[in-house]
């Protein structure tokens, strides 16, 4: 029968496998949605399907530690351990924070994936706007917004005939969550401060929450999304008619985290 010392070596070098085996095939996962995405003539949402397919598949390598925990570590150590040292349940703590640990990078990873493919995607379909649109009655060249995702109405120096120019599919896609996402990557160390407090202030017993505390975290909090939303104003120029719009909405949302979270205002357990 294998020794303490023995099953926890193993037991460590098996967590350490299955960490470098998620890693790698997020690194892989990236490879191929890059790749795919030029392959398909830049279909995003074609490369995002396959992408949520990959995700799933990685996270089954997750679910390998609870099993191998359950049906072969724990019994073994059970088995050797006596009344006075129950070591097994902190090896078993080990399953929990690694599980964390990677549905925490799988998080970062797909901000990270969605970032740089949305990128990409911005810098080839962008280039649709700068074909030449001409005017339909005298030919002239027009000038249209190229970050005004959708219909414009093109009046013509030459002759003031009103076009119409419809964009390319691929054009109208840049306003949807494209954007979002490239900003989404960008901000994403504004992002990690709100996520450090708000893990800091999870940490403390209610009594704690002083109006310090939520102070911080209302700091951290508007100082992404306002940035958040500026960075969107400087690729959509029509976001600024709802700047004021987006930050009241998340102002309620910060209102109604800190009377469920703090006050328990509707009484959740």
């Amino acid at each position: 029968m294998a020794t303490k010392t023995e099953l926890i070596q193993r037991w460590d070098s098996f967590l350490a496998k299955i960490e470098a085996r998620y890693l790698e095939s997020l690194q892989q996962a990236e490879e191929a949605c890059m790749a795919q995405l030029v392959e398909t003539d830049y279909d995003y949402y074609t490369v995002f399907r396959s992408w949520q397919g990959m995700k799933a598949q990685i996270s089954n390598i997750v679910k390998k530690i609870d099993k191998t925990w359950d049906d072969n570590v724990r019994p073994q150590m059970e088995a050797i351990s006596d009344h006075n040292d129950y070591f097994y349940e902190e090896e078993g703590r080990k399953v929990s924070r690694l599980s964390d640990n990677l549905h925490y990078k799988m998080q970062r990873f797909q901000t990270h994936l969605e970032g740089k493919l949305s990128q990409k995607f911005y810098d080839h379909a962008i280039t649709i706007a700068n074909q030449n649109f001409n005017c339909s009655q005298c030919g002239s060249t027009l000038t249209i917004k190229k970050d005004l995702f959708r219909s414009q109405y093109v009046t013509c120096t030459a002759c003031n005939s009103v076009n119409i120019f419809e964009p390319e599919t691929k054009f109208i896609q840049i306003g949807w969550d494209i954007i979002d996402n490239i900003i989404a990557l960008k901000c994403l160390p504004l992002h990690d401060k709100m996520d450090v407090v708000l893990d800091e202030m999870r940490k403390l017993r209610k009594e704690e929450h002083t109006n310090e505390i939520w102070n911080k975290y209302k700091t951290v909090y508007f100082n992404y999304w306002k940035t958040f939303f500026k960075e969107r104003i400087k690729f959509k120029s029509d976001a600024q008619e709802r700047y004021e719009e987006d930050i009241e909405r998340k102002k309620k949302e910060f209102e109604e985290y800190e009377n469920s979270y703090r006050y328990n205002k509707y009484g959740i357990k």
